[in-house]
């Protein structure tokens, strides 16, 4: 590899670091980039040689964060099964790899948190989806996916209220109801 674009990999993987430790203790919002590049040790020249603006460095990071998830479970869910859900140990897996995900978990959290879910569930779908892009196919995938993390959310936010394999089984239920809807 041509040592000029290691240089700029490495820049690039600095900044994104520099932004998630700043995110850590600050909102998304709150954090500039001049906070950023003070924080990375790089000047604001180097900044904009990578990213137009913060968005588009969040939109990499969480575009980075979903592929690590996914890669961690077979990114397509099995549908259907005989009865129409998803496997029950894929959305373990998947729960298993989200919660391990600090960043993702963080961005779910966060003050302007319904804007960064939307780009999680896009990446999700855009990462399963791969080269087959039909809208039809599109929009099944963005439900399908929107529901079982809304799920996750919503069990995630109420502090884990019932047993995981409780969590798991209604995802089971909500994927399988859903592919029934659409496969009438």
């Amino acid at each position: 590899m041509d040592q000029r674009v290691a240089r700029g990999e490495q820049s690039k993987t600095v900044i994104k670091y520099a932004f998630l430790k700043l995110f850590k203790k600050k909102e998304p919002e709150d954090i500039t980039v001049i906070d950023i590049c003070k924080k990375a040790g790089v000047n604001r020249s180097t900044f904009y040689a990578h990213f137009s603006n913060i968005d588009q460095l969040i939109q990499e990071i969480i575009r980075d964060n979903v592929a690590i998830v996914c890669k961690g479970y077979d990114t397509q869910w099995n549908l259907p099964l005989e009865d129409g859900g998803v496997e029950r140990s894929q959305v373990e897996t998947y729960l298993t790899l989200f919660l391990a995900n600090p960043a993702l978990q963080r961005f779910c959290t966060c003050s302007n948190n319904i804007r960064y879910r939307e780009m999680i569930i896009r990446a999700q779908v855009e990462f399963s989806l791969g080269p087959e892009n039909s809208p039809e196919r599109y929009y099944r995938a963005y439900f399908q996916n929107a529901g079982v993390f809304s799920c996750v959310l919503e069990w995630l936010k109420n502090g884990k209220p019932i047993p995981r394999d409780e969590i798991v089984e209604i995802i089971h239920q909500y994927s399988k109801a859903m592919y029934q809807s659409v496969s009438r």
